[in-house]
């Protein structure tokens, strides 16, 4: 077995390609077992599978794979997890060892499935623009605004909000002329008063049911998010006009700025119109926020920023505030499946560790640089709508990642960016290494370079005879959103060989 070639077909790299047999042959090895897995590692050879996953009987689940026995004449298969015996669905009845379908082939230890449950909504951009920088930086940042809606698919969902001293929400159903809907700065919103505020009381929800195709929206949160062929013209001409926060701002004072206002309306706006469903929030912000929840630093601009000496002694008086905040929002909107990516183009800092759990939590990008008027700013941006071969956006939204382990084996936990979706199967480890006690972790935006760290223990206690040619399996399940809309389910499946001990070299 050569595993650079299994590793570029699965996209796993694993700290051992040979694992040890007992608890006390693992402690040996001081390394844990661990695997770097790209759930979006691109494979041309994957063939398009457009049935329904065979699964294990519940609580194992274990998808369908090579490593499976099967008994061709009493059409069953036996799972390698937790060895029970299951019945081929209705349609596997031609199977023969000359006829098998593609996940029992043994060059297929990853498979795609389009699924067909759930209506194909289109993912959502959510523009948060801040309005607080100079004309030059303003300029550019619309320009490649304009630039990306024409990058987008045409059925993706667009919104734009922008902030200053006040946080409007504008709306782009509303051709007359350019209406906007605004959210005083220094005030902290409930996300119910957000919604009465906006009109999306729950009966307006957008999001379909699933199996039903997408309503056509008049009401609620098709005034504010609306397909890019819809609203582009509309969305453009906003852009173009928007000007400058038109508050005055002394020489003694820094602008007002309420980004925590901004991206709470934002949140708000998306989790009560489409929740569970792929949504990024892009928040480009030209300085700190100095107004309202969130704010990181006062408009008095004898207040110099905290600095690392505030915050180690503990003297940074907005920072725990500032924090708590924006983990709440980080919160709300992983839950849902909502990213928040952020943009700075400032020289000064922006307050990016306060809102560093917003990107940490829901797999967000954060793009750095001196003004919305560099390359780095705009390259990076733009380069976030890449395409595949096909035509789509390579990203992903609304992923989950599940671990499943045959009894050798428990999860200590991953690394990666991404929260908990607090699954307690019987192979959670009691060892925590990272976002640990669960099985299932929530990864909102997946992408071709997204890779996360899965750590394993050893548990089988020493002395436990080995069969010859033992192996331990592991199984990694990702469900999301490809950007077509559609469901897909990506399963890789792989084995490694148990030894009894371990010969240091």
């Amino acid at each position: 077995m050569n595993f650079e070639d299994v590793e570029e077909r699965d996209g796993v790299r694993l700290s051992w390609n040979v694992w040890p047999s007992s608890r006390i042959e693992a402690t040996r090895t001081v390394v844990p077992i661990s695997a770097l897995y790209s759930p979006l590692k691109p494979r041309d050879d994957l063939p398009e599978i457009l049935y329904e996953p065979v699964t294990c009987k519940p609580p194992c689940r274990a998808v369908l794979n090579p490593y499976c026995q099967i008994d061709i004449r009493g059409k069953l298969w036996i799972c390698p997890f937790c060895l029970q015996r299951n019945a081929f669905p209705p349609h596997y009845k031609d199977i023969s060892n000359t006829n098998l379908p593609s996940e029992l082939l043994p060059k297929f230890t990853t498979i795609e499935y389009t699924l067909s449950r759930g209506a194909a909504v289109p993912p959502i951009f959510l523009f948060v623009v801040d309005t607080c920088v100079d004309e030059e930086d303003f300029k550019a940042l619309r320009d490649a605004l304009v630039i990306s809606l024409s990058l987008l698919p045409p059925y993706a969902l667009v919104g734009l909000i922008t902030f200053g001293t006040m946080t409007q929400v504008h709306e782009l159903g509303y051709a007359e002329c350019s209406k906007s809907y605004v959210f005083r700065g220094g005030k902290e919103y409930a996300p119910k008063q957000i919604q009465d505020m906006l009109g999306l009381s729950s009966q307006n929800r957008a999001a379909p049911r699933p199996g039903q195709p997408m309503p056509p929206q008049t009401f609620g949160a098709s005034r504010f998010l609306m397909p890019v062929q819809q609203c582009e013209f509309q969305l453009t001409g906003i852009l173009e006009a928007l000007s400058r926060d038109p508050w005055p701002v002394a020489n003694d004072k820094r602008p007002l700025r309420c980004t925590g206002v901004a991206v709470s309306v934002a949140v708000g706006l998306l989790e009560t119109t489409f929740p569970n469903t792929g949504a990024r929030i892009m928040l480009f912000a030209g300085g700190p926020a100095t107004e309202g929840p969130g704010m990181v630093v006062s408009n008095e601009l004898k207040e110099p920023i905290r600095s690392h000496h505030d915050i180690d002694r503990d003297s940074a008086k907005h920072f725990k505030r500032a924090s708590k905040f924006y983990e709440g929002l980080a919160k709300r909107a992983s839950n849902n499946g909502h990213v928040i990516d952020l943009f700075a183009g400032c020289l000064d800092q922006v307050g990016l560790l306060e809102m560093k759990s917003m990107p940490n939590s829901t797999n967000g990008v954060i793009v750095l640089s001196d003004s919305f008027a560099t390359s780095i700013f705009k390259q990076s941006f733009l380069r976030m709508f890449n395409k595949d071969a096909a035509g789509f956006l390579e990203m992903g939204f609304n992923a989950t990642f599940d671990v499943q382990t045959t009894k050798e084996l428990k999860v200590s936990g991953m690394i990666g960016h991404g929260i908990s979706a607090g699954k307690k199967s019987p192979c959670v480890g009691e060892t925590e290494i990272g976002i640990g006690q669960t099985s299932a972790w929530r990864i909102n935006a997946v992408v071709p370079r997204t890779a996360a760290g899965v750590y394993f223990e050893v548990v089988t206690p020493a002395g436990q005879p080995l069969q010859p040619g033992s192996r331990g399996l592991i199984q990694f399940v990702t469900h999301y959103q490809h950007s077509s809309g559609k469901q897909k389910l990506r399963v890789t499946t792989i084995a490694r060989n148990l030894r009894g001990r371990i010969i240091s070299h």
